[in-house]
C-alpha cells in the first residue's frame, strides 16, 4: 500500500523557476518599431494613424511594387496575420526558428543561449508561389488576401525533418530543414551567400479549402492535412526513386534461403492522396494527429472538430466507419458564456512518454482528498478525476479569477466570427480594413503601465487479411471519369469487402498497370508516363487517378462534399490497434486526457482519464481595452511534446502556456469504479505573473509557441545535441503579435523527477 502524505503536504513544484529572457520589437528592430506596430493596430481597428506615413502590410505577395518607401519602418516590422493557428516552429535537429509573417516563412538562427535572441533582419526568407489552383479555391478567413498562412509546424518524415506550412487558400508547402541548414550556416564548398541556392519546397499540393491542421508521421512517412471541407487529407508519397521499376524474379541459380518479400504498402512507387472523410456531423478541424498500430506504423489519423468530438478514421482499410469520442459538454466558454466550449487540440501520447511515480500525489499532484472523481454518466462517457484544484495552487499564476462568466462585448466589426465559430467565415483583418471604428478610448487602455512606465522599460495494417482479399474491394475510376460523390458508377471494378488492406490496393495497382501492357501496349510510357500519382477515398474503397490538367483538379478540388456512411464504429474497436495508447484533448481552456487500451478478457477494470477544466484562464475580455486585440483567443491550439522529459506544453493565443508532467503510477491505485494508473501533474503557468509585470505591460495575444532541444556552445553552432551524460534541455519561445518575444529553459532533475525552470 503506498504511503500517504498528509493533506497539508507541499505541493510538488519545480525546483526553481529562473530568469524569463525578454527581447522587445525595439531591441530587435531599432526604434520606433513599438510606434509603428501600433499604428497598423490603429489602422486594422477602423481608427485613423496618427503618423505621417500610412501603415502598410509587409510582407506582401507582391514586394516588389508595394507601395512606400524601401527605407519604411513598415518594411523592416512584419505584419502579423490574426485568428490562426500556431505560427511559430523551431527545428528539432538545427538551430533554426521558423516564424510565418503572412504568406512568407521567416528563417532565423537564435543567438546565444539563453537569450535566444533574433535579428533584425531574417537569415533566409521563403516565399512559396501559390499553386495554379488556390486562387480558385480562394481564402476563407480572407477572401481579399487567400494565400496566408494558418499553420506552420516541423518533424521527421524518415530521416529528414521537414518543415510544413498549411495556407488559407488550401495550399501545403514543405521544406528540409537540411537545405535551409545548408543555406543559413553555409558550407566548406561556398565562400558566400551569393554562390548558396535557396531553398525550394520539394512538396506544394492543395486541399481544397483552408486548411489548418497538420501532422507528420516519421516511421510511415506520411504528411497530413485537415481543411474547412470536414476531411483529412493524408500525402503518402512515393518511397521509390525510379517509377517503373519492377520487382525481378529470383534467378533460378540463386543460392541460399529465399529472402522474405517486403510488404508491398512500404514500397510505395507511386505518390498517394487519401481523402479521409468523417461522420456527416463533424465540422472544422483545427488540429490532427496519427495513431499508431502496434509495429508504430500508422493507422489512424485523429482529428478534433471545433464542437469538440474527437474522430478516429483508418487511413488503410476501406468501408471501415469512424470513431467518435464526444466532447465533455459540462464544460462552457470563458469569452462566450455560456456557449459550449469548443474543441481545438488533440494529441496521441505513446505509454513511453509517461515518467514512473509511486504514490497517487505525484500522479496527479494533488492528495487524492483534493481531488473529484467523476463518475461516468451523461456527458460524460469515461470516469474521470478532475485535478482543478492544482491550478489554484500554482504561485504566481498570472490569470485572474473573473467573479461569475461574463459575455465578452465585441465591437460591430469583430461580429463575424473566425474560423472557431459559428458564422459567415470572412473575417476581414487587413490593415486596410474599414467597418466600424473603435473608439478612441477604447484602444488606447490597452496597457498595464502608463506610457511613461513603457518607455522606460523598451527598449500500414498486417498482412493478416492479404491472402484472402483480392482487387474485388476496390473501385477504380479512370481518368476521364467523373469524381467521386459517393457513387462507383464509373468504376472499372465495383463489389465490395467488408475488410480491405491498403496493401491489397497497392498490389492491385501495380498488377493493373502490367495487365494495361500485355493487353495491347508496347510500354508503360504509351498510357502511363510515369507512375501515375492516385487518390483513394477509403470510406468507399474508391480509386482515382489523381487529375493533371489545372482545371480538372480544380474540379476535384471543389467536388461537392461525400459523406461517410457506413455505421460509426465503437471505442471499443480501438482494442484493433493491439497497444495502449493515449489521447490529450484540449478546449478553450480546458484539457482533458483519456486511456484506450486493448481489454483483455481477464481483466476489465477500466482506468481512469484527468481532467482539468480553467487550466487557462484569460479572466479579461470584458475589459473594454483589450476586447478588440484578445477577441476570439480563448484557445488551447498550441501543443508540444518534450518526451524526454515526459512534459506537454500547451499553449493558448491568450500569451499564455501550462506545463504538464505525464505520469504513471508503477502500482495501481484499485478504486470503486477502475484503477489509477496514467495522469498529469499540472506543474506551471508561464509567464508567470512577474514575468508579465515586467515584459507584458502592454497585452497582446500570441502569435506562436515553439519548443525544442537547446543549442550548445554558444548558441551559434548548427545543430542541436546534448552532452554525455548532461539531462536534456529544451528551450521554449512565446512570441507575441506586437513583436515581444520571452524565452524559458526547461530540464528535468534526473534524481528527483522534478521540472526545472531556467
Amino acid at each position: 500500500m503506498e504511503s500517504q502524505p498528509s493533506p497539508s503536504a507541499p505541493a510538488k513544484f519545480p525546483i526553481s523557476v529562473g530568469k524569463c529572457y525578454a527581447q522587445t520589437a525595439n531591441e530587435r528592430f531599432g526604434d520606433g518599431a513599438r510606434a509603428a506596430i501600433r499604428q497598423r493596430e490603429r489602422l486594422s481597428l477602423g481608427l485613423h494613424p496618427t503618423d505621417a506615413e500610412i501603415p502598410f502590410t509587409w510582407p506582401s505577395e507582391d514586394d516588389e511594387n508595394q507601395a512606400g518607401p524601401e527605407s519604411s519602418i513598415y518594411r523592416l516590422v512584419p505584419s502579423m496575420q490574426s485568428y490562426r493557428n500556431n505560427l511559430t516552429a523551431l527545428s528539432q535537429v538545427f538551430n533554426l526558428y521558423f516564424v510565418a509573417y503572412q504568406g512568407h516563412i521567416f528563417v532565423y538562427k537564435p543567438r546565444g543561449v539563453p537569450h535566444q535572441s533574433l535579428p533584425c533582419h531574417p537569415d533566409l526568407q521563403l516565399k512559396p508561389e501559390p499553386s495554379p489552383y488556390s486562387r480558385s479555391v480562394g481564402g476563407y478567413l480572407d477572401p481579399r488576401r487567400p494565400h496566408l498562412i494558418n499553420h506552420i509546424i516541423t518533424g521527421l518524415l524518415g530521416h529528414e525533418e521537414i518543415v510544413l506550412a498549411c495556407y488559407d487558400d488550401g495550399d501545403v508547402v514543405a521544406y528540409y530543414t537540411k537545405n535551409i541548414g545548408r543555406y543559413v550556416f553555409g558550407g566548406r564548398e561556398t565562400t558566400g551567400s551569393s554562390h548558396r541556392a535557396t531553398p525550394r519546397p520539394f512538396f506544394r499540393e492543395n486541399v481544397g479549402m483552408s486548411a489548418w491542421g497538420l501532422a507528420i508521421h516519421q516511421k510511415s512517412r506520411l504528411i497530413a492535412v485537415s481543411s474547412n471541407r470536414h476531411e483529412v487529407v493524408v500525402f503518402a508519397l512515393a518511397l521509390t526513386s525510379d517509377p517503373f521499376r519492377r520487382k525481378e524474379a529470383p534467378s533460378s541459380d540463386s543460392q541460399g534461403p529465399k529472402k522474405p518479400e517486403r510488404r508491398i504498402g512500404h514500397r510505395r512507387n507511386r505518390n498517394w492522396r487519401i481523402v479521409i472523410i468523417m461522420g456527416s456531423d463533424a465540422d472544422n478541424m483545427p488540429n490532427i494527429c496519427f495513431v499508431d498500430d502496434f509495429e508504430g506504423q500508422a493507422q489512424k489519423v485523429c482529428a478534433i472538430d471545433i464542437k469538440g468530438t474527437v474522430w478516429l478514421a483508418d487511413i488503410w482499410q476501406a468501408h471501415q466507419g469512424p470513431i467518435a469520442i464526444q466532447a465533455l459538454n459540462q464544460l462552457k466558454s470563458e469569452e462566450f458564456y455560456p456557449s459550449p466550449t469548443r474543441g481545438w487540440g488533440v494529441l496521441a501520447l505513446d505509454d513511453s512518454c509517461f515518467m514512473k511515480v509511486r504514490t497517487s500525489e505525484e500522479l496527479f499532484g494533488l492528495h487524492t482528498s483534493q481531488v473529484e472523481v467523476i463518475r461516468a454518466s451523461n456527458g460524460c462517457s469515461h470516469p474521470l478525476v478532475n485535478v482543478k484544484n492544482a491550478i489554484n495552487k500554482i504561485p504566481n499564476n498570472p490569470h485572474r479569477r473573473a467573479a461569475q462568466p461574463v459575455m465578452a462585448q465585441a465591437h460591430p466589426h469583430m461580429l463575424q466570427l473566425p474560423f472557431g465559430f459559428q458564422g459567415p467565415g470572412a473575417l476581414l483583418d487587413s490593415e486596410e480594413s474599414g467597418g466600424e471604428s473603435a473608439d478612441e478610448d477604447d484602444f488606447e487602455d490597452t496597457e498595464v503601465g502608463s506610457e511613461e512606465e513603457e518607455d522606460d522599460g523598451d527598449d500500414i495494417e498486417d498482412d493478416n487479411h492479404q491472402d484472402i482479399l483480392g482487387a474485388e474491394a476496390f473501385a477504380i475510376i479512370p481518368a476521364g471519369g467523373t469524381f467521386p460523390a459517393g457513387t462507383v458508377e464509373h468504376a472499372l471494378v465495383a463489389p465490395f469487402t467488408p475488410h480491405d488492406s491498403f496493401d491489397t490496393l497497392n498490389a492491385f495497382l501495380d498488377d493493373f498497370d502490367g495487365k494495361i501492357c500485355e493487353d495491347g501496349t508496347n510500354s508503360d510510357e504509351e498510357i502511363l508516363p510515369r507512375k501515375a500519382d492516385m487518390t483513394y477515398f477509403p470510406h468507399s474503397g474508391e480509386i482515382l487517378e489523381t487529375p493533371r490538367q489545372e482545371s480538372r483538379m480544380i474540379g476535384f478540388l471543389k467536388r461537392p462534399p461525400c459523406g461517410n456512411h457506413n455505421r460509426q464504429e465503437p471505442e471499443a474497436r480501438l482494442a484493433g490497434l493491439k497497444r495502449k495508447f493515449f489521447l490529450l484533448r484540449t478546449y478553450e481552456k480546458d484539457i482533458e486526457m483519456r486511456p484506450f487500451s486493448r481489454t483483455s478478457d481477464w481483466d476489465r477494470r477500466v482506468e481512469f482519464g484527468v481532467v482539468c477544466p480553467d487550466a487557462l484562464r484569460f479572466g479579461r475580455f470584458k475589459e473594454v481595452g483589450l476586447v478588440a486585440h484578445f477577441h476570439a483567443t480563448g484557445r488551447l491550439n498550441m501543443i508540444a511534446l518534450a518526451p524526454e522529459l515526459s512534459l506537454v506544453v500547451i499553449g493558448s493565443p491568450i500569451g499564455r502556456v501550462v506545463l504538464l508532467t505525464l505520469t504513471r503510477k508503477a502500482v495501481p491505485s484499485e478504486r470503486e469504479e477502475g484503477i489509477w494508473e496514467h495522469g498529469f501533474r499540472v506543474e506551471w503557468v508561464l509567464p508567470t505573473q512577474s514575468d508579465e509585470e515586467e515584459h507584458r505591460r502592454v497585452l497582446r495575444p500570441m502569435h506562436g509557441m515553439a519548443l525544442s532541444p537547446i543549442q550548445t556552445g554558444d548558441g551559434d553552432g548548427n545543430e542541436l545535441r546534448g552532452g554525455p551524460g548532461l539531462p536534456r534541455r529544451y528551450r521554449l519561445m512565446l512570441h507575441y503579435r506586437n513583436h515581444d518575444i520571452l524565452s524559458y529553459e526547461l530540464t528535468r532533475n534526473e534524481q528527483t523527477g522534478k521540472l526545472c525552470i531556467y
